[in-house]
């Protein structure tokens, strides 16, 4: 049988713990927002198939591309840049819909998109 004074510690504590998630969750959400470009590192925007993407490049050596995942940006990656930028030549894009890159009229959809953006990261180095 719980009491309820225990009830009441365990809705407290339910509350609290709430609260700090949405606080960490606003506060990561700001520092991706609020960060800036590494040093060494230029913004470029490319135009493949009809699609503007947004990159970044830095640094000397051979070519490392670093893609982000589902509902993240480039921004992701930026700890990681200038760590690797000594010994490699690091390509960070936005893929289409995501970030600064735009997204396409049409074909933006889960059976075609996968074709279209591999064939375009075939042609990065054109653009290096």
């Amino acid at each position: 049988m719980i009491t309820h004074q225990q009830s009441s510690r365990r809705t407290c504590c339910a509350g609290g713990a709430n609260v700090v998630a949405v606080l960490l969750l606003a506060c990561s959400a700001f520092t991706a927002t609020a960060e800036k470009v590494p040093s060494g590192f230029t913004e470029h925007v490319a135009e493949l198939n009809g699609v503007k993407l947004h990159y970044l490049m830095g640094g000397k050596g051979s070519p490392v591309v670093l893609l982000h995942g589902y509902a993240e940006t480039s921004h992701m990656w930026f700890p990681i840049m200038p760590l690797l930028a000594p010994k490699h030549t690091v390509i960070v894009p936005d893929l289409r819909g995501a970030g600064d890159s735009s997204k396409p009229e049409s074909g933006y959809d889960k059976k075609t998109w996968p074709w279209k953006s591999t064939s375009s990261q075939c042609r990065w180095g054109s653009i290096a």
